[in-house]
């Protein structure tokens, strides 16, 4: 049964007063005080642990929105509680796949009452380093790393403090986590094959970095789909970006300086295939009837540039929503395991993919 709890001797009768408003910050004795039931019960109103009757929680949250009252979330951390805070690592803020998938994690786990932290790799390494050093000081409850750029060490303290962490995009050597991704082969071997059903057999690729996934995985599928359709990879028609539009124009601009140059190009990610064809605009080559441009993720712009950039859509919002997800499993069962595995192997989902027709290939 819910308990409600007994008004403290000395209080009745004094809810909704001006004059009952503390000095200080209002904690929970005082919530208690002004609506007439026990701090037990104020804390499960504001955990959503146990059950309270409607009357009561209304009569908490009047108190609460009267007085002003705001929880202490790094005294909850000490306290071995739950400091209703995740940290999300993005690799690029500027890219804007990352706020899509920002928004998809807010929503999984907005509506439980946590808050976001967000950090951008782009920063440097002492920053993200600072930043998750502070996750553990706060007690975060779990971390998105959606970042390449972040080296396992960086994320031991988090593991050793009790956060639970899910990766997104590939799975990191150093730790055993939940990972959410786009298939990155497929991905490309599915761009090879709508090229190829258009005509072309002389292709290039504009990768991501390759020292890790999705650029790897994608030059990989690039190269092995060249394969299946009978077609030889020519390291000369392969150019490497760093996922930037400057990055996507000047790879562009090697790759049209070939004496074969390529009549299509495909771009691991949209900034890069835009930068192709600023590349291709002021080279004075036509797209796609003198080459054919498609990237993949299908953020906003890609429909808005001249003309609009056939892609491969990743879905980034629903990316950040399976990873708040799998996060909010991980944190609610306290053996770590994931959802839907009571053998507690790490998870790896993956998100479906589907080209999109526009104009430039």
């Amino acid at each position: 049964m819910a308990e409600t709890g007994g008004a403290p001797k000395g209080t009745p009768g004094q809810t909704g007063l001006e004059g009952d408003r503390p000095k200080g910050p209002a904690t929970i004795s005082d919530v208690a005080a002004r609506a007439g039931v026990s701090k037990t019960t104020v804390s499960h109103v504001l955990s959503g642990r146990r059950p309270v009757s409607e009357a009561t929680r209304r009569k908490v949250t009047r108190a609460i929105e009267e007085m002003g009252f705001q929880q202490n979330f790094f005294a909850l951390g000490l306290s071995g509680r739950r400091s209703q805070t995740v940290a999300l690592v993005v690799q690029d803020l500027t890219n804007p796949f990352y706020p899509a998938l920002a928004r998809g994690l807010q929503q999984a786990v907005g509506g439980r009452d946590y808050v976001v932290l967000l950090a951008d790799v782009g920063a440097g390494t002492p920053p993200i380093e600072a930043f998750l050093n502070e996750a553990v000081q706060r007690r975060v409850d779990g971390v998105v790393v959606a970042a390449v750029d972040v080296p396992d060490r960086l994320l031991e303290p988090l593991l050793a403090s009790g956060a639970r962490v899910v990766t997104v995009g590939s799975p990191r050597h150093g730790t055993s986590t939940d990972v959410v991704s786009s298939d990155d082969e497929r991905i490309a071997a599915d761009a090879v094959a709508y090229l190829h059903a258009q005509g072309h057999r002389n292709l290039g690729i504009i990768s991501g970095p390759v020292r890790v996934a999705p650029g790897s995985a994608r030059l990989d599928g690039y190269r092995q789909a060249l394969r299946d359709h009978g077609l030889r990879p020519l390291r000369a028609a392969e150019a490497v970006g760093d996922w930037t539009r400057d990055s996507g124009a000047k790879a562009m601009q090697r790759l049209m300086d070939l004496e074969r140059r390529p009549t299509a190009v495909f771009c691991a990610n949209d900034l890069m295939a835009i930068g192709a064809l600023d590349s291709a605009r002021s080279l004075g080559l036509s797209v796609p009837s003198d080459v054919a441009v498609l990237g993949v993720d299908d953020i906003d712009a890609a429909g808005l540039v001249s003309p609009s950039l056939t892609t491969v859509r990743v879905p980034a919002q629903e990316i950040g929503r399976v990873a708040g997800e799998l996060l909010l499993a991980r944190i609610d069962d306290p053996s770590g395991t994931p959802l839907d595995d009571p053998s507690g192997t790490p998870r790896r989902v993956l998100v479906q993919h589907h080209l999109v027709h526009r104009e430039s290939a």
